[in-house]
């Protein structure tokens, strides 16, 4: 991996001890105390409006965490219960983290049978170029298990310090203005990173 030591870009191989640990397969699981959850998440996805959920990971509860489907085609062409979610660890309480990340992003693998494709694509690219980390975990809603999920890290300002010695370059997504889904075959959300260093 390549990272940055002395304000200098540099390869190496980094194992991630941390949330995104390659090596094992960890449980998330959220707890609602809303009945209703799953349609106030439907009525906010065009929004992107949290609502409250209560996270627990290794046996440590996070409460006040935020939560809301995601994607755009995984959504909207995704017929099945099992949609993609974004998860604000910082939704009402301030720095609160998750072993130094606020935000996760737990994928459905949409159109990938085998669940491999982002973890396998950003393990192999990270070798050669700026990545996302990433790795599988097992996800549980009120107990029942949602089965296995990528669990694929924000590009964010967190993201940036990673890489670089400062975190003022400039961050983009091509969403679309209303925030409405890209439904032709093909669209879709991109996400990149463009940085003046």
């Amino acid at each position: 991996q390549w990272t940055v030591k002395n304000n200098n870009i540099v390869a190496g191989q980094d194992n991630h001890n941390d949330i995104y640990n390659e090596d094992k397969v960890e449980e998330i699981r959220l707890y609602f105390s809303q009945a209703d959850y799953w349609a106030k998440m439907t009525q906010n996805y065009n929004s992107k409006i949290d609502i409250p959920v209560r996270l627990v990971y290794k046996g440590i509860s996070y409460d006040s965490v935020g939560i809301r489907f995601k994607g755009q085609t995984s959504y909207s062409r995704n017929s099945t219960p099992k949609k993609s979610f974004n998860i604000s660890m910082d939704a009402w309480k301030e720095e609160q983290e998750l072993l130094g990340y606020q935000t996760l992003n737990l994928n459905n693998a949409f159109e990938d049978n085998s669940y491999m494709r982002e973890v396998i694509y950003n393990h192999f690219i990270r070798k050669y170029t700026h990545s996302a980390k990433g790795n599988f975990v097992r996800l549980y809603i009120n107990d029942e298990d949602w089965g296995i999920y990528s669990n694929i890290q924000q590009l964010n300002k967190t993201f940036l310090k990673e890489w670089y010695s400062d975190n003022d370059g400039i961050n983009i997504r091509a969403d679309r203005p209303d925030g409405t889904s890209i439904t032709q075959p093909g669209g879709g959300a991109v996400s990149y990173t463009h940085l003046t260093l």
